[in-house]
């Protein structure tokens, strides 16, 4: 009886891994578009890779993806109607084995994306990267794009991308589309040489403007345009100042007056006063001799 029901235990284990193990491969995308853009904003690799179910594809699904372990997730979006990318939901990612994987739900016949960065392998001025599309899906349309970095020499590609397109004044290398059967990898190797460390869209230290600054630009406040006033007011207010200093001067002049009378009481008062010719002691008005050695005053003799 055990090894009965070991025996059927097996048996559907057989037959349930491997319908869960395909279960990832059972959608295909109708188009797939990865671009390779090396030393865009960071001295890395930015990959993006653009995509959408098959039409008929029954909705939502969830699809899983799987990118490098020492990458960095940077987007998952979904295209709106007017063109622009929203952040979708997704779960993840999490790390396995040398790859890492995150799972979004597809709920809309919309194009889906997600970026991530990836370093480049550097040997002296040599640059080297290796992109690998894991087949985990069938795709009826698979592109690649790379765009050629700044100050770049001896560019090589692996597969060759004949198609060439100018842009902005930069260099996208397209491949032509192909089809890929779910569980067929498509790997791309790139190399090229550089001896600078310049990048095609460097990131901003600060707003610089598009145009000098100057007293005309719009929006900006010229101190010449409001100097004139700026010198009337001090007149108006020095003047003020001179009347409102000689109105005060005018109300006053009894207070100059008794301070002149002070200096000159002070000056009577010490007229008034004697001292002892002998011992020099000051006297006391109405004394007419010293308090201290009795000798007679003088202006008493007087």
């Amino acid at each position: 009886m055990m090894r009965r029901l070991i025996l059927i235990s097996m048996l559907g284990a057989f037959f349930v891994f491997p319908f869960s193990a395909s279960a990832q491969t059972d959608a295909t995308l109708s188009n797939v578009t990865v671009q390779l853009w090396p030393e865009y904003d960071q001295p890395s690799m930015l990959v993006i890779v653009d995509f959408q179910v098959a039409a008929g594809t029954p909705l939502p699904v969830d699809l899983t993806f799987r990118f490098p372990l020492d990458a960095n997730l940077i987007a998952v979006a979904v295209q709106s109607s007017a063109g622009d990318f929203l952040n979708a939901k997704f779960t993840g990612p999490a790390a396995g084995g040398e790859w890492q994987s995150f799972t979004m739900t597809v709920d809309q016949n919309a194009v889906y994306r997600y970026e991530y960065y990836q370093p480049l392998a550097f040997n002296g001025n040599q640059r080297i990267f290796s992109y690998l599309w894991d087949g985990a899906y069938a795709v009826n349309a698979f592109q690649s794009s790379v765009l050629e970095p700044l100050d770049a020499a001896s560019f090589v590609i692996d597969p060759p991308h004949q198609n060439i397109q100018q842009v902005s004044g930069l260099k996208y290398y397209n491949s032509e589309p192909t089809r890929l059967a779910a569980g067929e990898q498509y790997s791309l190797t790139l190399q090229y040489e550089k001896t600078t460390t310049a990048l095609i869209n460097p990131p901003q230290q600060g707003l610089q403007p598009a145009a000098p600054v100057d007293e005309n630009t719009p929006g900006r406040v010229s101190l010449n345009n409001f100097l004139p006033y700026i010198i009337g007011g001090l007149g108006a207010v020095m003047i003020l100042g001179g009347l409102f200093y000689y109105w005060q001067a005018g109300r006053a002049p009894s207070k100059r007056t008794r301070r002149r009378k002070h200096p000159q009481a002070e000056a009577a008062d010490e007229a008034d006063e004697a001292y002892c010719p002998q011992c020099g002691t000051r006297a006391k008005p109405g004394d007419r001799f010293c308090r201290t050695c009795g000798a007679r005053l003088r202006h008493q003799q007087e």
